[in-house]
């Protein structure tokens, strides 16, 4: 099994592509559909599944176009689903973006597995930075998502996040038997054996002891329909680089 990595869109998000002989998955397509499908055309790869890890805009608004390319199947988690068609919910309204509406072609569960070639990918769901988070498991692979990233996690303040929801998640991938490469859905690679040693907030989830929190893993507000502007969107701070 291989996995080509690309780093799309503003929020510099992580975009795999995995594949072992001819067959492949892709795993949160957020930007750059044509550069991906330009990839699996070179290795002649047939793209059998779009997974996603959760629901976000920057994971999943060039879903519609790389399934156009690929005529891949998507899926994501079920409590994501409505992301998919929904711009308040993926939060692509936050930044302006245009996002087309697509339905999920299979809605994750827990355990639920999808195989390509001789590749199978296992959906463990591990809510928190969204109601829907999940993490994709493939052989000694962990496509984490947002749940977990090298020396940290995904942020908990937004919509349907929830600190407490995410410590119960990093505690289940501590308790995981094993040892995995982390595939996170930004910045730089790790492994699960390293954030158990490291990682402050999984010491947290597992030990009680101080995480260090920060004011993006504070118990998000209720919504923001008393904060849109004159032309439906969510106010976003001019000088905040707004990473989801």
């Amino acid at each position: 099994m291989k996995i080509k990595t690309f780093t799309v869109g503003p929020a510099a998000t992580n975009c795999y592509v995995v594949y072992d002989r001819n067959d492949a998955v892709v795993i949160d397509p957020g930007f750059e559909a044509e550069r991906v499908d330009a990839f699996l055309k070179q290795k002649k790869l047939n793209c059998h599944y779009i997974l996603l890890t959760h629901g976000h805009f920057d994971h999943i608004i060039d879903v519609p176009g790389l399934k156009a390319l690929t005529g891949a199947k998507v899926v994501i988690a079920k409590p994501d689903a409505d992301c998919l068609i929904s711009p308040l919910r993926s939060l692509s309204t936050k930044v302006h973006l245009e996002q087309t509406p697509l339905e999920a072609d299979f809605l994750a569960e827990e355990g639920s597995s999808f195989v390509a070639g001789e590749m199978e990918f296992r959906y463990l769901l591990t809510p928190g930075h969204t109601p829907g988070s999940a993490v994709i498991l493939c052989g000694d692979a962990m496509f984490s998502g947002d749940t977990l990233f090298r020396d940290s996690c995904g942020r908990t303040d937004l919509p349907g996040g929830s600190f407490h929801t995410i410590m119960e998640s990093l505690k289940r991938l501590y308790e995981l038997g094993g040892d995995y490469k982390v595939y996170p859905g930004h910045d730089q690679a790790t492994t699960l054996s390293r954030e158990r040693e490291f990682n402050l907030h999984m010491q947290e989830a597992v030990f009680g002891v101080d995480g260090g929190r920060e004011p993006e893993f504070d118990e998000p507000e209720d919504d923001w329909d008393d904060e849109l502007d004159d032309e439906g969107y969510p106010l976003i701070d001019p000088t905040e680089d707004f990473i989801p």
